[in-house]
């Protein structure tokens, strides 16, 4: 199918956690002004790992703009980026953010955040 004017999606910015516990995170993010395609977004890819790890990325598709990420280990990093997609295909990533899970609880955002540039 072909749609006019139509280009791959911008990657997603400004990703970011809003909730961090022991065994999940919580990230949201922005799209990015796509000046290039008249096709919107139709969903996001966000991929995760335990940061550092040679394995490849775990996969969950979303139809908004933030998520809950659950099952994770505590007081682990773990690697976070989100892909675009539409109809002609997905974006590039987002920037990484690495976020350490908590021992218990909740714990300080600004502690656990490192954002690769």
């Amino acid at each position: 199918m072909y749609f006019a004017g139509a280009a791959y999606p911008q990657p997603p910015e400004y990703l970011l956690a809003t909730e961090v516990t022991s065994s999940s995170v919580g990230l949201s993010w922005n799209s990015s002004i796509d000046t290039e395609s008249t096709v919107p977004v139709k969903y996001y890819v966000v991929q995760y790992r335990h940061n550092g790890s040679a394995v490849d990325f775990v996969e969950l598709s979303v139809w908004k703009s933030e998520v809950s990420v659950v099952g994770l280990e505590p007081e682990m990093p773990y690697e976070f980026r989100v892909i675009a997609v539409n109809v002609v295909g997905r974006s590039h990533n987002s920037s990484s953010i690495v976020i350490t899970t908590s021992r218990t609880g909740f714990m300080p955002l600004s502690y656990f955040i490192y954002l690769e540039a």
